[in-house]
């Protein structure tokens, strides 16, 4: 579960997540102006603080294969999988599609894990044991996670406002966003976009 917010141990100036969740296209054609549901897999993400964007962020994180064979064992025996993260919460014939499709991902993926706020490498975990971050405007302070319980009801996203999830190819290049959904149809709207261009470029 990733924490809701980081803050600095000392004066308290916070740092928030652009984003909390995203997805692969995994579609057999070109991406167009809309995407079904059933060509889109859920990332598994870590938080961590990207040295090059300097702010906190999303990294992808990519299990060795052996763990996604492992899931794949537990989803066929109909037994709860853990990781991926969103298989947890399906029922099993669900968990089972999912899991599949997170194993054919893992098997075809070649480049490494990637910061998805620029798709740079130079990152550091902050869910570690001891991340001891220092905040670099304070002079004692760390940046920690802060956790809230809280509960929340609602339509989801891209029904009354635009989500704005970001949506990258199968080795993590930055494709666009999914906006708008139509929940009959099981659709979304994309809005493309592109990493930024590093600045010695």
């Amino acid at each position: 579960m990733l924490p809701d917010l980081y803050a600095c141990s000392s004066c308290d100036q916070r740092f928030s997540f652009t984003f909390r969740e995203a997805y692969y296209y995994m579609g057999a054609t070109r991406l167009g102006k809309q995407v079904a549901d059933a060509d889109l897999l859920w990332i598994n993400v870590r938080p961590a603080w990207c040295k090059d964007c300097d702010c906190l962020c999303l990294v992808e994180d990519i299990a060795p294969l052996k763990i996604f064979e492992t899931a794949y064992g537990l989803a066929r025996t109909g037994r709860p999988v853990e990781y991926p993260g969103i298989a947890e919460h399906m029922d099993p014939p669900e968990a089972l599609r999912e899991v599949g499709d997170q194993l054919r991902w893992r098997m075809a993926r070649r480049h490494p894990a990637r910061a998805l706020c620029c798709g740079g490498s130079r990152y550091q975990w902050m869910n570690v044991a001891q991340p001891l971050l220092k905040h670099t405007e304070c002079d004692f302070g760390f940046i920690e996670a802060r956790i809230h319980i809280g509960s929340y009801i609602g339509c989801g996203p891209g029904i009354r406002a635009p989500a704005n999830i970001p949506l990258y190819d199968t080795e993590g290049e930055l494709l666009g966003q999914l906006t708008w959904r139509n929940r009959d149809e099981g659709i979304w709207d994309i809005e493309p976009l592109q990493y930024p261009q590093a600045a010695d470029d």
